[in-house]
C-alpha cells in the first residue's frame, strides 16, 4: 500500500529522479568575472584564469548541442548565475540566440543589480529574450550591503534593480547572505522588502565556508546563530505561509544547504529540500567544464572522465543521458543530505548547518 505521508512522498518522487536523471534544470556560471569584491563570495575571479572563460560562439553552440544530445522533454529552465552575469557584454546576444529554441523560454539571472540598477531598461529587452525570473543579492541595510559588498551605492543600485523588475512582471527574489554580522538585520531587511520591492521570494542563505569567506571567518555563524536564522524563517513561514497562494504575496525560504529533518522540512520554504547536483541539474562552468552543479567546491563537483573535459568536447550524439549518470559524484548516494550537506560534513562542519 502506498503512503500518503507527504515527505515519503517525496523520498520516493527523488527515487524515480535518481533513476531517471532527466535533464531539468541548466546551471551556467557565465563568468567568474565580477564588479564587486563581497566578502562572502564562495567563487572569487581571483582563484581562475579568466582567459579560459568560454566565448560568444562556444556557449551558443553548447545549449544547441544540449538540445540534440538530451531528452528535453522534461526540461523546465536555465539558471544563469556568475561571478556576475552582466558583466559580459555579450550576455543579451547570447539570451537572443539562445531563446529562438521553445526549450529555452524560461530562463533566470542571479544578479548583483548594479548593471540592471544603472540601466533599468534593459528588463524589456530580458523579457524579449526569455528571461522571466530574477534574483537580486540583499544583504542588509544600506550600510550593512555595502560594506559586505566592497561598493558604495550598490544597495541602492540593487533596491532599484529588483523594483524595476517586479514592475515589469518577472518573478523576483532577494536573496540575503545571513552572516555574523547582519543576522540582526534580518528580520528588518525582510519587512523592508516586502513593503518597498514586493518580491515573490525572500530568500536566506546561511554564509557557507568557502572562498573568501573561508577567508573572512568572522563573517561565519556558529551553530546558535544558524538556530536563529532558521527559527526566524521557520515562525515566518508557518505564520503566512497559507497567503502564499496569492501571487502577490512575498514568501520566505531558506536555500539551498541541506536536509533540516523531519521535524524542520516542508516548515521554512515551500518545498521539502533536496540536492539535485547531478540528478536533474547540468552545470555548466565559465570554462566549459561540466558538473553536477556549479554552486560546489571544484574539487567535489567532477566525477571521472568529465575532471578535463569541455562541453564542446564531450557531448556527442546519443550520449546526453549517459552523461547524466556520469555527473554524479559519491555523496550523491544519500538522496536525503545532497552533496553540500555531505561536504560540510567531511569538513566538520555539519554541527553549524543543522540545529
Amino acid at each position: 500500500m502506498k503512503s500518503c505521508n507527504a515527505l515519503d512522498i517525496w523520498q520516493s518522487k527523488i527515487e524515480r529522479m535518481v533513476e531517471e536523471y532527466p535533464l531539468q534544470i541548466i546551471s551556467w556560471e557565465s563568468t567568474r568575472r565580477c564588479n564587486l569584491s563581497c566578502k562572502h563570495c564562495g567563487s572569487p575571479s581571483e582563484d581562475v584564469p579568466l582567459e579560459e572563460e568560454l566565448t560568444t560562439d562556444e556557449v551558443i553552440g553548447a545549449f544547441g548541442q544540449i538540445e540534440e544530445d538530451f531528452d528535453m522533454s522534461q526540461f523546465r529552465h536555465i539558471n544563469i548565475t556568475g561571478g556576475e552575469p552582466f558583466v559580459r557584454k555579450d550576455l543579451l546576444y547570447i539570451l537572443e540566440q539562445v531563446s529562438q529554441s521553445p526549450h529555452y523560454r524560461n530562463i533566470d539571472i542571479q544578479t548583483n543589480g548594479v548593471a540592471l540598477g544603472k540601466n533599468p531598461d534593459l528588463v524589456e529587452a530580458l523579457k524579449q529574450f526569455g528571461v522571466t525570473g530574477i534574483g537580486v543579492s540583499i544583504d542588509g541595510n544600506q550600510e550593512a550591503h555595502d560594506s559586505f559588498r566592497g561598493r558604495d551605492g550598490s544597495y541602492d543600485l540593487a533596491v532599484k534593480a529588483a523594483k524595476s523588475a517586479v514592475d515589469s512582471g518577472l518573478v523576483v527574489t532577494v536573496s540575503t547572505v545571513a552572516h555574523a554580522k547582519n543576522l540582526d538585520q534580518i528580520p528588518e531587511l525582510y519587512e523592508v522588502m516586502k513593503r518597498e520591492v514586493k518580491p515573490r521570494v525572500f530568500r536566506v542563505m546561511t554564509i557557507d565556508p568557502l572562498g573568501r569567506a573561508d577567508i573572512n571567518k568572522e563573517y561565519l555563524l556558529s551553530s546558535d546563530q544558524n538556530r536563529e536564522v532558521i527559527d526566524f524563517l521557520q515562525k515566518e513561514y508557518v505564520e503566512n505561509c497559507h497567503k502564499y497562494a496569492d501571487q502577490a504575496e512575498t514568501m520566505v525560504e531558506l536555500g539551498c544547504g541541506g536536509w533540516l529533518g523531519k521535524e524542520v522540512e516542508g516548515t521554512v520554504r515551500p518545498f521539502v529540500f533536496h540536492c539535485v547536483a547531478g540528478i536533474n541539474n547540468l552545470g555548466i562552468l565559465h570554462d566549459g567544464k561540466l558538473a553536477a552543479c556549479s554552486n560546489i567546491p571544484r574539487e567535489f563537483g567532477f566525477e571521472g572522465p568529465l575532471e578535463e573535459v569541455k562541453i564542446g568536447r564531450y557531448l556527442v550524439k546519443d550520449e546526453g543521458e549517459e552523461l547524466m549518470r556520469f555527473l554524479p559524484c559519491s555523496f550523491i548516494n544519500d538522496k536525503t543530505r545532497g552533496i553540500r550537506a555531505k561536504i560540510f560534513y567531511s569538513l566538520q562542519l555539519e554541527r553549524n548547518r543543522i540545529p
